[in-house]
């Protein structure tokens, strides 16, 4: 089997890039509310003298650790992507640039992301840093989601200017509404570490702010849900994009009244990946119709 040289290839490497990128942020939800944020203590190593948790370091140590190996991962997908996308060719035999420089960006996002993580451990898990850590992560999601758009060559769809600008709107107010979520997560009571402080924000201020944004983003898609209703290709995207959103926001409103249960929240992280890459999906796929 062709490991980097055919168009299949570049496929597979371009969805390994996105299962991957979500994947990390699944598992750095998991460190949060199990408490094991400060599982290896030191960064780069886990314990002062090794790169390895002991028998003795105690689960918590282990599950920072399959984090944190996670990323060697991430790195090895981010190789052969690159290779396959410097090897990838249009048609016409012409490299695909356009892969190159995602592919490149995609790469250069992870070593950002081990270095935030290293900085939030060294801060004792500072609220504002372990928070800084969900930007990128979502810009990743972002970038592999538009890398796979490219590598299976996804015409975009033609869509009304009204239609198109309302894409756009929701797609800006989805990120905002992501970041507004990584402050009531500062603010709420998965620290990470039992011991580590939280940003001193009113959590039943920042969480109503936060599900005011996500009505918005709701409304918006509603709103296209009906005019692009005769759209086959944006239909069927709006048409996920709502369903997502509505089982996310079941879910954080679950995981608040019931005072964030550890499962819920890191159902809750899955679902913001997912929200990310249907919304990506909708941005990349509609254009403004001539």
């Amino acid at each position: 089997m062709d490991l980097v040289s055919s168009p299949a290839a570049m496929r597979r490497w371009a969805l390994a890039s996105l299962i991957g990128n979500m994947g990390i942020v699944v598992t750095g939800g998991l460190v949060r509310v199990t408490g094991s944020g400060l599982g290896c203590p030191t960064w780069p190593q886990c314990t002062p003298g090794s790169y390895v948790p002991h028998a003795e370091s105690g689960g918590h140590a282990f599950i920072e650790f399959g984090n944190r190996t996670l990323t060697f991962v991430l790195v090895v997908i981010a190789v052969g992507t690159f290779v396959a996308a410097w090897r990838a060719r249009d048609a016409a035999g012409a490299p695909r640039r356009d892969l190159r420089g995602l592919a490149l960006a995609a790469a250069l996002g992870i070593p950002a992301q081990a270095v935030i993580g290293g900085i939030s451990v060294l801060t004792g898990l500072n609220p504002w840093v372990v928070g800084l850590h969900l930007g990128p992560s979502i810009a990743l999601i972002v970038i592999s989601t538009v890398l796979v758009h490219r590598a299976w060559a996804v015409l975009p769809v033609p869509v009304p200017a009204r239609a198109r600008l309302l894409v756009v709107a929701t797609f800006v107010v989805g990120l905002a509404a992501m970041l507004a979520g990584m402050v009531v997560t500062g603010a709420g009571p998965n620290s990470g570490d039992g011991g580590a402080a939280r940003n001193g924000l009113d959590l039943t201020t920042v969480a109503r702010l936060h599900s005011l944004s996500v009505w918005v983003v709701v409304a918006l898609t509603i709103v296209l849900v009906v005019i692009l209703r005769r759209v086959p290709g944006a239909r069927r995207a709006v048409q996920l994009l709502l369903v997502v959103e509505l089982a996310q926001g079941g879910i954080g409103y679950a995981q608040y009244f019931l005072a964030l249960p550890a499962a819920l929240v890191a159902l809750h992280m899955v679902g913001t990946t997912l929200f990310t890459a249907a919304l990506t999906h909708l941005w990349w796929l509609t254009r403004r119709s001539a």
